[in-house]
């Protein structure tokens, strides 16, 4: 057990280095997910916006179509009331007239709307072209610090990685699973040493019989707050003697 508790502490160290290597970056990394998510939404509202458009156009299209099929019904009934003969027909050809007038009217109002929704389109187009614009130079500046940033420590978590993966192999499953798991949970400190008569993570006070028996590292111990791996460490650790 001792040496799986020895290969559990150079596991730590190697990922504590990670860490450090990692917050180099900054806020780097999320900056650019957050760029690259903004840009994409962009993009599909830009997508959106052209699809929008071409509805308007087809459907301003038609409509003008059918203003032209109406008014040339406009002039057909006018040339009628030259041939009525009944004051009947003059009412029937008369209210006709109206009808189609009323029609081209509403057509009339409808291909205005339709224009204004055109140019409010257009408007938004060009304004998100802008944005894209603004947004993808942005992107490919903080993208380039963050590749420059990498550049400089990529030997470092080369070697690093190469190191974890030899002692992680040497790791039974279970053992590395569980140290995996603490980790996620304990914001990347599963093994902590004990620390003047404490849990070198909560900092919550052991007993000394626990002490002794974490010292002798034959043991799997979890603290029972926090619940970290409990390790003795003869660099760090403080404790009873």
């Amino acid at each position: 057990m001792q040496k799986v508790l020895n290969h559990l502490i150079e596991l730590q160290k190697l990922d504590s280095q990670f860490t450090q290597l990692e917050s180099l970056r900054g806020d780097l990394p999320h900056q650019v997910d957050r760029l690259q998510q903004e840009l994409t939404e962009i993009e599909k509202s830009l997508k959106q916006n052209e699809d929008k458009l071409l509805v308007y156009k087809k459907e301003r299209g038609i409509t003008e179509m059918e203003i032209k099929a109406l008014e040339g019904k406009e002039k057909k009934y006018q040339a009628q009331l030259f041939q009525v003969k009944t004051n009947r027909e003059y009412d029937a050809v008369t209210h006709e007239i109206e009808a189609v007038k009323l029609a081209t009217q509403n057509k009339e109002t409808r291909t205005l709307e339709l224009m204004e929704l055109e140019e409010q389109i257009k408007k938004s187009h060009e304004e998100n072209e802008k944005e894209i614009e603004k947004l993808r130079k942005h992107l490919d500046n903080v993208s380039n610090k963050l590749g420059s940033q990498i550049a400089k420590t990529e030997k470092d978590e080369a070697k690093l990685k190469h190191e974890k993966e030899k002692i992680q192999r040497q790791l039974n499953t279970r053992y590395l699973a569980t140290y995996e798991r603490i980790r996620k949970a304990k914001n990347g400190i599963a093994v902590v040493p004990v620390l003047r008569n404490a849990c070198g993570g909560c900092f919550k006070t052991l007993p000394p019989q626990r002490i002794l028996e974490i010292r002798r590292m034959n043991r799997f111990f979890l603290c029972e707050v926090c619940g970290r791996i409990l390790v003795w460490d003869d660099k760090k650790s403080e404790g009873l003697i």
